[in-house]
């Protein structure tokens, strides 16, 4: 029977507890931690968070672990992102506090793992996205399949993409960081692979038993195994854009005139399933977090620690939650799912350029840690 070599603390993870979403044990000298809310895609909520954040903390400095699995209980998804309907419904009854205490909690996570000093193992099976990716993005070591779908799709509920986001879609060239962060755009695994946003590729069949592998291994022999069982990740679904992703998104121009690159291209282009989806995701997202995004790269772009780039992220979403747009944005996509946002403004060339430098204005605002 699996054996916690660590003591209680407050903040420990009641494994018994059937209502607990997130599972920790230490078997050997792994730490095993397994997000367990199926029904949500495992959505991260507060409890959650913090639980994750509280189990790398105390790991981190614990002899008895010498690494760490993090995985998902259900093949559906590694993890969906945060339950930012969660958050709306606390802002919606005033509780503001209780709304900057998750996205302290989901960022403290995300830093615990970025600065862990340990391998972490991310099985990254089926979504990946929002607050998922930074959970594996953050981490040493992050396995895909062929069933891996990542994004970064906060822009269309009136956020922006965080959890460090400025810093690992920033590793990617700029046109395919503005794509993948201003729409939402989903790739697959051996995009992410050709991205330097995976490690290794296996055949999802094998995922659980590389996990059992990898649980009763020595912490020296984590690679070995891991390349036992990769494959090759074939064509990625991302190189056939290329040229439209630099064309529309590449250079110096504001997100209004990558708009209208890629409107003039469809034009051009009209059966281009990818254009299509492009130009859709302009008049869908939320003009707002777009450009807040399309800053957010600019602002980071000297960032070479997690610390720096997500502690920049929690005084934005501090400024960014206190907007109609996050609300609003949540209602129509996970709420009422009308799928018809009213956004303030509703256009890309409205969005006041005072207000988007306001967001990045850490005046008054509490740091992260």
């Amino acid at each position: 029977m699996p054996q916690d070599n660590n003591n209680n603390t407050p903040y420990d993870i009641k494994r018994n507890d059937l209502a607990s979403h997130v599972h920790c044990d230490v078997v050997g000298v792994c730490g095993v931690v397994t997000l367990d809310r199926p029904h949500a895609l495992n959505a991260l909520n507060d409890d959650m968070a913090w639980s994750l954040y509280e189990t790398f903390k105390r790991w981190k400095n614990d002899p008895a672990v010498g690494h760490v699995v993090l995985s998902s209980s259900s093949s559906r998804a590694f993890c969906a992102g945060g339950d930012i309907r969660q958050v709306r419904d606390s802002i919606l009854v005033g509780d503001s506090h209780a709304a900057e205490h998750f996205f302290q909690g989901e960022y403290l996570a995300d830093l615990a793992i970025a600065e862990f000093g340990k391998p972490i193992i991310a099985l990254c099976d089926g979504l990946v996205m929002g607050g998922g990716a930074g959970l594996a993005q953050h981490s040493s070591h992050i396995i895909m399949t062929e069933t891996t779908k990542f994004a970064m799709p906060e822009s269309k509920v009136g956020l922006f993409p965080d959890v460090g986001a400025s810093l690992f879609l920033g590793r990617c060239p700029v046109p395919v960081a503005r794509l993948l962060g201003m729409t939402g755009y989903i790739i697959d695994g051996p995009s992410c692979i050709m991205l330097g946003l995976a490690s290794a590729m296996i055949d999802s069949q094998n995922i659980n038993i590389l996990k059992q592998l990898l649980i009763h291994c020595k912490t020296d022999e984590i690679d070995k195994i891991i390349e036992s069982y990769q494959t090759d990740p074939g064509l990625p679904d991302l190189s056939q854009h290329m040229t439209s992703i630099t064309y529309i998104f590449g250079g110096e121009g504001t997100p209004e005139e990558m708009q209208k690159r890629a409107q003039d291209l469809l034009c051009l282009r009209p059966s281009d399933t990818f254009l299509k989806q492009t130009v859709t995701a302009f008049a869908e997202a939320c003009p707002f977090s777009m450009k807040v995004f399309w800053r957010l790269l600019q602002v980071a772009e000297s960032f070479t620690t997690a610390d720096a780039a997500i502690s920049l992220d929690y005084q934005v979403a501090l400024r960014m939650i206190q907007r109609p747009d996050f609300v609003e944005g949540v209602r129509a996509l996970l709420v009422d799912k009308d799928r018809s946002p009213k956004w303030s403004p509703n256009q890309l060339d409205l969005v006041d350029n005072g207000l988007l430098e306001e967001v990045f204005n850490e005046d008054e605002l509490p740091p992260l840690r």
